[in-house]
């Protein structure tokens, strides 16, 4: 009797799964990927009566013959009291709030129909309330829709959603099955180890099994990238990691990595595996803005992603020229393509950037703490300058002067924030040591490390 695979999801990534789509769009941004969006959650639940439960955890299990899977998430917040549960979602956007209308985004209605079920199964009501609020974050000004679901209603909706998913994870969970089988009968795809090759190897099966750091410094030449990905996989399969994420500053890393996993497919492994490349370098627009008035590839965007998903993954290795086929086959933006691709692939080859850097991390892997993932950081003696480099910030007095002007009558809010930015330049200078005086005369320049 074969066991039952066992995976999980989160509420929103379900939705954004299912429901989502049209054309790419930036305008609402989502309240845990953005520090605008934490300080609207919280200066919105601050504002909530004392029967306001905030960020409240809710999980619920869904068993068929072969599957276990766990739909997780947190309901921003939840009223209760004699008249019944109303349940909230907080959205932060930068649209004009009378621009919105309560049947809108079905995304976002989906998340509060879907955490509105399993709360109302958790706590066997017959009906729930739900609030839809909106900050808008240049004005503050807030908007609640508000709309009252039955039981009966919040299963339907479910039931569809599941019964949808579950193809799609069916589908992942049969790759995952032939990976697997393909890892167990995997060998070192050389006739032998280098010297130290093996002692490295075993090394890092065991941190990864024990969930341990190990640094790793070797001589060049013994093979130092086939020898952390290969005993990685072994672990994959024995259920210690979900996920490995190579991570490397250099091009020649990414082909390294890129190399090293050809020799193990060489030898049965079937994997996937995807190399993640700067927006900047892969787009097929780089003039225009990313949003469906200005770029072909971001207009329909979802609309057609599911065919590009369903084919590419007839393949196992996603390089920059199979992602860039495929996405200008669908008319697909390449690198949001390569971004839901990744959320599905077993081996993440990307930059630094994409697990550090607090401004472009793959924020959809890295809301949840697990100690599920991998990460092997190439070169990792570069990483404190590059860390350094991402936690610290310019400001140019003279850019945000002319950025001020230009906002003035567009944006009034940020107008007066930049004023106050400035003000607060003004006086710093007045404190900088004499001798670098001079500097701050001919060109304000303020750089901002944390220690």
């Amino acid at each position: 009797m074969r066991l039952k695979t066992k995976q999980s999801i989160g509420v929103n990534a379900l939705v954004e799964h299912l429901l989502r789509s049209g054309d790419l769009e930036h305008e609402f941004i989502g309240s845990h990927h953005a520090h605008d969006g934490i300080r609207a959650h919280q200066k919105i639940q601050k504002l909530r009566p004392d029967n306001y439960l905030p960020e409240v955890s809710i999980s619920h299990m869904i068993e068929t013959e072969s599957m276990e899977l766990i739909i997780s998430g947190r309901i921003d917040g939840l009223f209760s009291d004699t008249e019944g549960v109303t349940i909230e979602e907080i959205k932060t956007t930068t649209r004009p709030l009378d621009q919105i209308i309560s049947t809108e985004n079905p995304l976002h209605w989906g998340q509060l129909k879907t955490y509105g079920y399993l709360c109302a199964i958790e706590n066997d009501l017959e009906h729930i309330g739900t609030r839809l609020t909106y900050y808008q974050i240049e004005t503050g000004e807030v908007r609640e829709l508000r709309q009252t679901f039955s039981m009966a209603t919040l299963k339907r909706f479910f039931q569809d959603l599941v019964n949808r998913y579950l193809k799609w994870a069916e589908a992942i969970s049969k790759l995952n099955r032939t990976r697997d089988e393909s890892i167990l009968c995997l060998e070192f795809p050389f006739k032998t180890y280098r010297s130290g090759q093996r002692r490295m190897a075993e090394g890092v099966y065991r941190a990864i099994k024990n969930n341990r750091q190990l640094i790793i410094q070797a001589a060049t030449g013994i093979g130092k990238t086939i020898g952390v990905i290969f005993p990685a996989t072994k672990a994959m399969v024995d259920g210690f990691t979900e996920k490995i994420f190579y991570l490397t500053a250099r091009s020649t890393g990414k082909a390294a990595a890129e190399t090293a996993l050809g020799a193990l497919r060489k030898k049965g492994l079937k994997i996937k595996s995807i190399t993640l490349t700067a927006k900047d370098k892969i787009c097929f627009r780089p003039q225009s803005a990313c949003s469906g008035n200005e770029c072909e590839y971001a207009k329909g965007f979802y609309d057609r992603l599911g065919s590009g998903l369903e084919e590419i993954f007839q393949q196992d290795d996603f390089t920059r020229g199979a992602v860039e086929r495929n996405a200008m086959k669908y008319r697909l933006c390449p690198f949001e393509y390569s971004l839901e691709l990744a959320l599905w692939t077993d081996c993440i080859i990307c930059d630094y950037n994409y697990a550090f850097d607090p401004r472009v991390s793959l924020k959809r892997f890295f809301q949840v703490q697990t100690n599920r993932y991998t990460f092997m950081i190439d070169e990792a003696h570069n990483l404190v300058e590059r860390s350094r480099a991402m936690y610290s910030s310019e400001i140019r007095k003279q850019a945000l002067l002319d950025t001020r002007r230009l906002l003035r009558h567009d944006l009034p809010t940020v107008y007066k924030d930049m004023t106050r930015v400035n003000s607060w330049l003004i006086k710093a200078r007045k404190n900088v040591r004499p001798p670098e005086m001079s500097l701050w005369k001919k060109k304000l320049r303020m750089t901002f490390t944390p220690c």
